[in-house]
């Protein structure tokens, strides 16, 4: 399994971050979701720990 997380490579989606689930071996995507980056910072500028799904759960 591979988790990427980085800004859109194409462009087409301006400000927000993706999060990508893959499998390493066959390519197979299970699993993409872009998440505004200002949610992001805000997250890491907090220093707390969140919840899993927290990120997710603003749709972008």
């Amino acid at each position: 399994m591979t988790l990427e997380a980085g800004l859109d490579p194409t462009g087409n989606h301006p400000n927000q971050v993706l999060l990508k689930l893959s499998d390493s071996v066959t390519k197979q995507v299970f699993y993409e979701y872009y998440v505004p980056a200002q949610q992001v910072v805000k997250m890491a500028q907090s220093g707390e720990s969140i919840l899993p799904g927290t990120l997710m759960s603003e749709k972008a």
